[in-house]
């Protein structure tokens, strides 16, 4: 990613959103475009996904049937109607991007799918209440789908059970970039908004309208909540961890001390471009630069780069930098390293 001149507090740069259903995943999801104008954006809801983008942008993305899709910025890709359904296609598409560009993707689909090609800590979710979740989902169904059956029926289906555990699966929760819980609002708009680097304005859409609320008797809570006993487990980890997963009231920073390799090297445009790798691949290594023993700059090394796929998950890891305007060339070097540590990468220190 490209950092501002003074950028000490590096912010996420793609934006996976998995919106768990009625979870306010729709005003999110609104909220996020919102925010990320010039942000690629992947949307995936199955067939529906063509009815939530622009009319004159509804064909984007939808070129040849596969992952050839414009990637823009501002673009917006219908994952659907483009065949973006496997691991070597949304690889694809991320390749084809011009290097610094930030995507924001939106699905329903669970987190396994992006994470061939996005960075655990670009996800982003929101969690709710299971019981709740549960009487919300019902509601919809009942207003937008013509579900007949009773409410009994719905919340014992297996389509129902542990749906947010469910999306979330195969994923470490602590590697995530933000886990929020909708009972927070606004609060949890003011931490996403900081851990973005970009505001965030409250909107309400999708709401349950006037279907009608189904009655939860004792009774059927404690089925409701015996029946989604890993839904509850969640929620109440992330209630027990709020500031972990949301940035709440100010999380330190994550520093990757250990490097499993890197490089940097001057382009022709006066850049710094490189790579580096944390030891651990769920951690994004943070880049510092230094000039004069001075920190001017941080950055996380967060750009996707094909070929880094040979040696991680996900294939993130690149990075891009303009030095800070003001810098005298030959007054010292500069010193470009694993944020916290003393740790060069391979063609550190450079000359201005």
């Amino acid at each position: 990613m490209e950092a501002s001149s003074g950028e000490l507090e590096p912010k996420i740069k793609d934006v996976v959103f998995v919106h768990i259903p009625k979870t306010a995943g729709t005003s999110m999801r609104n909220m996020l475009s919102a925010a990320l104008p010039s942000a690629t954006k992947i949307f995936e809801y199955g067939a529906d996904t063509a009815t939530l983008m622009p009319a004159q942008q509804t064909n984007v993305g939808a070129m040849d049937g596969g992952a050839n899709a414009a990637t823009g910025s501002g673009d917006i890709i219908d994952a659907f109607a483009s065949d973006i359904r496997t691991p070597e296609k949304i690889a694809a598409l991320r390749g084809e991007a011009p290097r610094g560009q930030r995507f924001l993707v939106s699905s329903h689909w669970p987190i396994r799918h992006w994470t061939c090609a996005f960075h655990p800590a670009s996800v982003v979710t929101f969690l709710r209440d299971p019981v709740d979740r549960v009487a919300s989902s019902y509601r919809m169904q009942v207003r937008q789908k013509s579900f007949t059956g009773s409410f009994a029926e719905f919340y014992e289906s297996e389509d129902q059970i542990n749906v947010q555990c469910r999306k979330l699966k195969g994923v470490d929760l602590q590697h995530l970039g933000f886990v929020g819980l909708v009972e927070f609002m606004p609060d949890m708009l003011k931490a996403l908004s900081k851990h973005l680097g970009a505001e965030l304005r409250m909107r309400h859409d999708n709401g349950a309208g006037r279907s009608p609320r189904p009655r939860i008797d004792a009774a059927i809570r404690s089925r409701i909540l015996a029946l989604n006993e890993d839904d509850v487990c969640l929620y109440g980890h992330v209630v027990a961890n709020l500031d972990y997963f949301t940035n709440y009231r100010g999380r330190p920073p994550s520093i990757s001390s250990k490097l499993a390799g890197g490089k940097v090297y001057r382009t022709e445009e006066g850049t710094l471009r490189g790579w580096a790798l944390a030891h651990d691949p769920n951690q994004l290594a943070t880049i510092e630069v230094r000039v004069g023993g001075q920190a001017v700059q941080r950055c996380y090394a967060d750009q996707f780069l094909p070929w880094l796929k040979k040696m991680t998950p996900h294939g993130v890891g690149g990075f891009e930098i303009c030095l800070p305007a003001g810098l005298k060339a030959g007054k010292s070097p500069i010193r470009v390293m694993i944020a916290g540590t003393e740790k060069d990468l391979d063609g550190s220190p450079l000359t201005l």
